[in-house]
């Protein structure tokens, strides 16, 4: 069925059809996917009416349960750890019973720096949603332009707060309380998280006039975060931020 665009009425046979295509499947996953709980429940019924169970290999729920699997619950850790820099959260998102706002409320007291953009199909939610620091309420259907715009404003509010963004290139920025430390790479210089690297053509000197004052020159080619070191080896001429990760200081460094 790959590649295959079936155009169905009402009562054609269609979900019979699913279903008989799905069985024929049994060394791959499957996924059927439906808009409505009613339609999820039709359907299995059918399977265990037709073969009386539902294979392993065949997964049924409807879209926004399958968002939520893989969309949403994976990165919901994220929020609470302050990882997330920015969210976008839909008006009638449910969570334990809660709006995207009562949501978003309890969110603020757990992490009060991401920036927060609301969506909703209506403006009735706009005035309340000011509670939770909002950074834009867009109105759905959203067009290119208004992300355009949005796309725009986020980086002119990064380029201003370059105490908690540090701009790499056209696109890129990370946070700067996420940085260990800056290493020289012959024109460009590397920056190290604990997570990924990344890379700018931007040199020390440049560099290090965008940082906070936690960011100290310790070496010649490289710059450290004076808030994330945990040790410092002065005979070995190195500044520890963990288990994994050193950089070299040089043997007049002051900490």
């Amino acid at each position: 069925m790959n590649n295959k665009l079936i155009i169905a009425a009402a009562g054609s046979g269609k979900t019979t059809y699913i279903i008989n295509e799905s069985l024929k499947i049994q060394d791959e996953k499957v996924l059927i996917t439906t808009f409505t709980e009613a339609n999820e429940a039709e359907i299995k019924k059918k399977f265990i009416k037709q073969c009386g169970y539902i294979p392993t290999n065949i997964t049924i729920q409807t879209w926004f349960a399958l968002l939520l699997q893989h969309g949403v619950k994976p990165y919901q850790s994220a929020i609470y750890e302050g990882k997330i820099d920015i969210l976008f959260l839909d008006i009638d998102f449910k969570n334990n019973g809660k709006n995207g706002i009562e949501f978003a409320k309890d969110l603020r007291k757990i992490n009060k720096k991401f920036y927060l953009v609301f969506l909703s199909a209506h403006q009735r939610y706009l005035y309340v949603s000011l509670t939770t620091k909002v950074f834009d309420y867009l109105i759905k259907p959203i067009n290119r332009d208004t992300l355009r715009e949005l796309v725009a404003r986020f980086k002119d509010e990064f380029e201003t707060n370059k105490s908690i963004f540090l701009h790499l290139n056209k696109w890129e920025y990370v946070r700067t309380n996420d940085i260990l430390y800056i290493e020289k790479d012959g024109k460009k210089s590397i920056i190290f998280t604990e997570s990924q690297k990344y890379t700018t053509s931007k040199n020390l000197n440049s560099l290090l006039s965008e940082l906070p004052k936690n960011f100290l020159r310790c070496h010649k080619s490289y710059i450290l975060n004076s808030n994330k070191v945990l040790s410092i080896d002065k005979k070995e001429g190195q500044a520890f931020f963990g288990k994994d990760f050193s950089c070299p200081i040089s043997s007049k460094f002051e900490l």
